[in-house]
């Protein structure tokens, strides 16, 4: 059994058929991202009705994440109804042309932190989105550590900038041991990017540096469909993890499902 945390909804996904291809994956939680409707207020109101509707069935395992656009002028409001409203259990964001660090989304910021819930971030090089990659740096989302009862995860491991990554993940470490923060609110999503002949050595740079409890599964799978391509990633994981750099199964279980649920679970 494990989970996954990043799967993306298309408008006509059916929350019952993605249950019935999580059962066949012998999968037993999976985040699912809202679709990316950011074009107006109006859309991003549509994208979460869309993702609320998807989860409706079994609200436990079907974890519905909000896809917030900061730029739009209804940016709080859009982080208030997805949680308040709609029930769902976090965000998803991708810097397309803004940076993260940028103080005119702070408010946006603080909404999410007021209602306890995890973002999940795109980081790295994005193929889908023109020269969007130049936003997407790890280091941009330092920014963190001045909302410190928000829980973040930077997605792809980063890829390219995977050392970057495992660098702000050992940074914000830092900060929790220090008192800057009070606890560590960084994770990383293992969310491929890297390329196969890349992945061994990230993920165990990731563990020995970071540690396997900060690590947590993700595809970049799609629904509808029948997570195939999770179902493949898992494995394939677990055959570098256990095998190729011989870490414990024990940490492996670990980022294939126990991760997610301290990850989503709000700071005390």
């Amino acid at each position: 059994m494990y989970s996954d945390c990043h799967i993306h909804c298309r408008p006509d996904a059916d929350g019952d058929e993605v249950l019935k291809a999580m059962d066949a994956r012998e999968m037993g939680k999976a985040v699912l991202i809202a679709p990316q409707m950011t074009g107006s207020n109006e859309e991003a109101m549509e994208s979460i009705d869309i993702i609320a509707r998807i989860c409706a069935p079994d609200p436990e395992r079907l974890i519905g994440f909000a896809w917030i656009e900061p730029t739009l002028s209804g940016a709080v409001e859009h982080v208030e109804c997805a949680i308040n409203e709609k029930g769902l259990k976090g965000i998803k964001m991708i810097p397309d042309h803004w940076y993260p660090y940028e103080e005119r989304f702070f408010p946006v910021y603080e909404k999410i932190e007021e209602l306890r819930k995890p973002i999940l971030f795109h980081s790295g090089i994005l193929f889908g989105n023109l020269d969007s990659s130049r936003f997407c740096r790890p280091v941009f989302y330092e920014v963190m550590i001045h909302f410190p009862r928000i829980k973040f995860a930077l997605a792809h491991i980063s890829w390219p900038w995977t050392d970057e990554c495992i660098a702000v993940a050992g940074r914000m470490r830092a900060a929790a041991q220090r008192g800057a923060v009070p606890q560590m609110q960084m994770y990383i999503d293992t969310t491929r990017g890297t390329p196969d002949f890349y992945r061994a050595d990230a993920l165990d740079k990731a563990l020995k540096y970071i540690g396997a409890e900060r690590l947590v599964y993700g595809s970049d799978d799609r629904v509808p469909g029948a997570l195939t391509a999770s179902g493949r990633g898992i494995e394939a994981d677990r055959e570098i993890v256990c095998t190729q750099i011989c870490y414990s199964r024990d940490d492996f279980q670990k980022i294939a499902s126990k991760n997610l649920d301290d990850f989503l679970t709000p700071f005390d």
